[in-house]
């Protein structure tokens, strides 16, 4: 948690100079964007890498063979997001079109500073010879391919090919948006531009996550979910497969909840803090995992901030969201109409079930996990208003 407190602190301060010094004006907001963006990061990320660096002293010299193995490996999963990413893009799947420029700018620096940053790496490897470097002899044909052998690295290698581009084209498109966003004392631009502002660094913790994750920081993927029930569910709630998750959740009417209420309606302030309120547990539940973030996967035990109380606070909290943003029963002509809204809705919340259940089979291997859930079944959020309205009950359970 306090990663992500330095990282909000960092993104907050440098919003503030971009306004006083009217930055954007200055030098456009795509630029301003990426500026914040690394402004961001950067800070939190020379901290986190002096503090492992003083852990991990050089204690060996791997061979140039074995550099050259895990530059073959990398620098081709550094090709396939290029493939990958422009694919997308020519199919118009946003946001892959603002990752692929970024990313084909900046890729010719990667392949020629990933020998430099391998071999930096590697020397403080107890095994030089790790994972990525069996693979890169198997790619040279030094060795014979048994995928078993793979299978875990090919597996979270996917997940960041699938993610790294959404997420950050996603976060460059965002940031450009809030920076460009003209802020009022009208409650909906409020709303509007705190939805912005916390989307932003909802990016920069996801992003992070997925581009950072390394053993040099001691954030690197240790189990990814094999299953294809847990792909095929976290996969349909994002690009390309998003289209198929739009298409059953769609309604039959553009209404919101503001065209419902107006302002001077007594619940109107209730609802817009309710919704407000969810969105914020679910971006301060991102936030909690600071960099460790990422899907389909296990790093470490997160049982800080709203995961103290729930074992999927964000996914409670999307929901709540999309429920009372919608407002399903508003706008409606007939009762097909009001089903067809509430069967998109119910199966939006049927994925997120799923994704939670499918989390839960992949996480109960390890030993932390179960005694987490075993401690939020007893002493979460559900668990103590259980005790709250059905005393009797529980104590005879």
């Amino acid at each position: 948690m306090k990663a992500a407190i330095a990282l909000f602190a960092s993104f907050c301060l440098l919003l503030l100079l971009f306004s006083w010094f009217n930055l954007v004006d200055w030098i456009g907001h795509v630029l301003s964007s990426r500026l914040l963006i690394l402004g961001t990061i950067l800070p939190s990320l020379l901290i986190l890498l002096r503090k492992q660096l003083a852990k991990k002293p050089v204690i060996s010299a791997p061979s140039q063979q074995v550099i050259k193995a895990k530059t073959v490996s990398i620098g081709s999963f550094l090709l396939l997001l290029l493939l990958y990413g422009h694919l997308m893009s020519q199919f118009g799947v946003a946001p892959f079109t603002s990752f692929v420029f970024e990313y084909l700018l900046l890729l010719p620096l990667l392949l020629l500073l990933l020998p430099r940053y391998l071999s930096f790496m590697s020397k403080r490897q107890t095994e030089p010879v790790d994972e990525y470097a069996r693979l890169g002899f198997c790619l040279l044909r030094q060795q014979p391919f048994y995928l078993v052998e793979h299978k875990a690295l090919l597996l979270k290698s996917l997940v960041k090919l699938l993610f790294i581009p959404i997420m950050l084209g996603a976060l460059f498109d965002i940031t450009e948006q809030l920076l460009l966003f003209n802020w009022s004392l009208h409650p909906l631009a409020l709303v509007k531009g705190l939805f912005f502002f916390g989307l932003a660094f909802d990016l920069i913790i996801a992003s992070i996550g997925y581009v950072f994750a390394s053993k040099l920081l001691d954030n690197d993927v240790k189990s990814t979910d094999a299953t294809l029930s847990g792909w095929l569910v976290c996969m349909i709630c994002y690009p390309p497969l998003l289209i198929i998750y739009q298409w059953f959740a769609r309604q039959t009417d553009d209404y919101l909840w503001h065209d419902w209420l107006s302002m001077d309606h007594p619940l109107y302030w209730f609802w817009a803090f309710i919704i407000t309120l969810s969105w914020l547990t679910y971006w301060l539940s991102t936030a909690s995992f600071g960099w460790y973030f990422s899907n389909l996967t296990w790093r470490k035990l997160i049982d800080v901030g709203p995961y103290k109380y729930s074992k999927h606070p964000a996914y409670i909290a999307k929901n709540i969201y999309w429920w009372l943003h919608t407002v399903p029963f508003y706008g409606v002509s007939n009762h097909y109409e009001l089903l067809r809204n509430l069967a998109g809705l119910t199966f939006v919340s049927s994925i997120y079930y799923l994704r939670a259940k499918t989390e839960e089979r992949h996480l109960m291997q390890f030993p932390e996990y179960q005694a987490y859930a075993r401690h939020i079944a007893s002493q979460g959020a559900l668990a103590r208003l259980k005790k709250l309205l059905l005393p009797n009950k529980v104590s005879q359970s």
